[in-house]
């Protein structure tokens, strides 16, 4: 018989399980980065009247990037409005350019259900001006309120997007400059088409990592960025989203070996590379990389039922040592520092049965370093908004293009509710959820922003 926060976990997972379906059976002119980008230090956020805005995380110099009418019904599977009296724009899931001057967004417009569209625009993080840079073939999600997952090459030239089509999940490579005065979109390559589908661009913005079903594959962008050639790696379902160190000569994956599964690390770009076995894992797994490189987070011992891991380990990349941070917990994702060395990770409070916000130090995981304890950071307890209870299951993938983290790491930022996740589904209650940001030194201040579903802080 399941324990009550398993019986929890598993009734907030419900939402979950109905992506993992949708993703297995969905039919499925350039300007270069800045050599030297200005400190922006913005929180974009969608409001809740589904319109982007950004704002300083001190709640001052609100700037709202979009308009567009909301009607009083919504049907919340795709965001469709049921009977709008003009045309409605509904946004969705912001994502910085990794230089911070763009901000890629979802959109669904439309004047009726039966002529909506689905598309992500690129727009200007400072004016909102911009255009579509995909639109989809057909009115699909990858999941309930979700059009599409986008990721930018770390150039901040080209977005993955992974789409549901006709012909099934896609991951599409488009450029991520809309061209003035066009209203229609550059031409999107398709890339790989399969379900499940993850994916991690490499720091040199020329290859992605790709995890499609059981296929982990490297696939190299060729000069005139026209087609990608493919390099197989490996066969596995114990992982989802593969990682690419931050130097990006290593990638690292799961998959069987030996007795158990583990977790491999190996060098794509050298030719007859033998993987090195970094850790046994025990059932599903996910991991992450810290900004030097020199260690990797990985949780395993996924309970069934919900997307919550019984134990978190920070590993050394070299193999040369492991240091347990939970075993028997309840741990349901974690973020590493965008240029440190500390994890945020979120834990489940059994007593309280609300989340709440933790940091583990992995700058000397062979030392005995002590943790910040047990209390939450900030004090903040809460109940996650649907968007980011979606992307604490799906941590992994999420993690490398919405941070949660201040780029200075002086603070994180959520979208929920401080109520208890029972009251209501997927953290929406009557009020709706908010934008909370939680101050991380002494002593911690915890700032209500705004009313919001989805919030994502800039990397600069």
């Amino acid at each position: 018989m399941l324990s009550r926060n398993t019986r929890w976990l598993a009734a907030a997972a419900t939402a979950i399980l109905v992506v993992a379906v949708a993703l297995a059976c969905a039919p499925g002119s350039e300007s270069g980065a800045a050599d030297d980008p200005m400190p922006i230090n913005r929180i974009a956020y969608i409001d809740s009247h589904g319109q982007l805005v950004t704002v300083n995380p001190d709640g001052s110099d609100r700037n709202t990037l979009t308009a567009g009418e909301v009607a009083d019904s919504l049907a919340r599977l795709g965001g469709v409005v049921a009977q709008p009296t003009s045309e409605t724009r509904l946004y969705g899931w912001p994502v910085w350019s990794p230089d911070g001057s763009r901000i890629a967004v979802s959109l669904i417009s439309g004047r009726r259900p039966s002529d909506a569209e689905m598309s992500v625009q690129s727009l200007e993080s400072s004016n909102g001006v911009g255009g579509p840079v995909f639109v989809n073939a057909a009115p699909l999600t990858i999941a309930e309120g979700t059009p599409h997952y986008v990721q930018w090459s770390p150039d901040s030239q080209r977005l993955g997007v992974t789409a549901a089509t006709p012909e099934g999940l896609t991951l599409f490579v488009v450029d991520a400059n809309p061209v003035d005065g066009e209203t229609a979109p550059p031409s999107a390559l398709p890339v790989v088409r399969g379900a499940p589908l993850y994916f991690d661009w490499s720091p040199d913005s020329r290859s992605l990592a790709v995890h499609s079903g059981e296929e982990l594959m490297v696939l190299r962008l060729n000069d005139d960025a026209t087609e990608f050639s493919a390099q197989p790696i490996s066969r596995s379902r114990s992982f989802r989203t593969p990682a690419w160190s931050p130097d990006g000569t290593m990638l690292a994956w799961s998959a069987p070996g030996g007795d158990s599964e583990a977790v491999w690390l190996g060098k794509p770009d050298e030719r007859d590379y033998s993987p090195m076995r970094l850790a046994e894992v025990e059932g599903a797994c996910s991991f992450l990389w810290s900004a030097d490189g020199r260690v990797i987070a990985v949780a395993d011992r996924q309970t069934e039922g919900s997307p919550a891991y019984r134990r978190l380990r920070l590993l050394a990349a070299d193999g040369s040592a492991v240091r347990t941070v939970r075993e028997d917990d309840w741990v349901l994702g974690f973020f590493w520092e965008p240029h440190g060395t500390r994890l945020a990770w979120v834990a489940l409070n059994s007593e309280e049965r609300t989340m709440e916000w933790r940091i583990e130090d992995g700058s000397a995981i062979e030392q005995d370093v002590a943790s910040d304890g047990d209390a939450p950071v900030g004090g903040l307890r809460f109940s996650p908004s649907g968007e980011t209870f979606l992307m604490l299951a799906f941590f992994d993938q999420y993690a490398q293009s919405h941070s949660p983290w201040a780029p200075d790491g002086s603070a994180l930022v959520v979208s929920g509710n401080q109520q208890y996740l029972s009251q209501r589904r997927n953290g929406s209650g009557a009020a709706g959820p908010h934008v909370y940001v939680t101050e991380l030194g002494e002593p911690g201040q915890l700032r209500d922003l705004a009313a919001g579903g989805i919030a994502v802080w800039s990397p600069q």
